[in-house]
């Protein structure tokens, strides 16, 4: 059976080569360029003749105009931050022979810098997992700037043992970066959705986040890290809520 890997990027060149040559076992490998403006497309030229450039405001639209561009049946969809290790390509490869199961689930180990960060996230910062392995007709991602919800139908494989390697930030200043940039994306998609702000300025909501991040996600277990991650998913909806009503005074 053969697969696709699907790779989204913008301005990915310090990062982007280490996930193209981990996708050594793939059929193809489709990038979809929104924006770019560095190297990132001779580097990936290196290793694939099917780039597609564009502009999208919607993340959900450019990763639905990636899937309709793989060819084969099965597609990993992955980001240009993310790798896939020798193990995990072995388990996805004998994965996609079964004829029972049309998507799979994969755990993801984020990094911040070498750390690896294996406790408290919430998908607003980083998710600690997805289903990023399926049959190229059975996913469809709704409309949304940032982390978009989508629909995927048939049926669920076993999750996968091995995590794909997601190098997120390089460090707490850069955490802090893509903290801002979600929160001005989600804002965005509040002001679109005409959403009732007044729902995300509860001080109740921002204190159950914080534990669901610290305490029930084990957030503590990562150290002063898991703290700053717990405190940030905390106040994100908050902070986004900010951003849209200032955006639209």
């Amino acid at each position: 059976m053969k697969i696709s890997a699907l790779i989204i990027a913008r301005n990915e060149e310090k990062k982007i080569e280490n996930t193209l040559k981990s996708l050594n076992f793939v059929d193809e490998i489709i990038v979809i360029l929104d924006r770019t403006t560095d190297k990132t497309e001779s580097i990936c030229k290196k290793y694939t003749k099917k780039i597609f450039k564009g502009s999208w405001e919607s993340e959900g639209e450019r990763r639905n105009f990636g899937i309709k561009n793989c060819n084969f049946t099965w597609v990993l969809e992955i980001d240009a931050d993310e790798i896939i290790s020798q193990s995990l390509s072995v388990e996805i490869s004998n994965s996609i022979k079964s004829k029972s199961f049309d998507y799979y689930y994969i755990r993801m180990m984020n990094y911040i810098g070498k750390k690896a960060i294996k406790f408290g996230w919430m998908a607003c910062m980083a998710p600690d997992g997805k289903f990023c392995l399926f049959k190229r007709k059975n996913k469809h991602w709704m409309n949304g700037r940032v982390h978009p919800s989508y629909n995927i139908l048939g049926r669920k494989g076993k999750q996968l043992d091995n995590y794909i390697i997601h190098n997120m930030s390089n460090n707490i200043s850069d955490l802090l970066k893509r903290f801002n940039r979600n929160t001005s994306f989600n804002a965005d998609d509040l002001i679109d959705q005409n959403y009732n702000l007044d729902k995300l300025f509860s001080i109740r909501k921002l204190l159950s986040r914080f534990l669901k991040c610290y305490v029930t996600r084990k957030g503590f277990l990562s150290g002063k890290e898991g703290l700053i991650i717990s405190l940030l998913s905390a106040i994100y909806p908050f902070i986004s809520a900010m951003k849209a009503k200032y955006d639209q005074s």
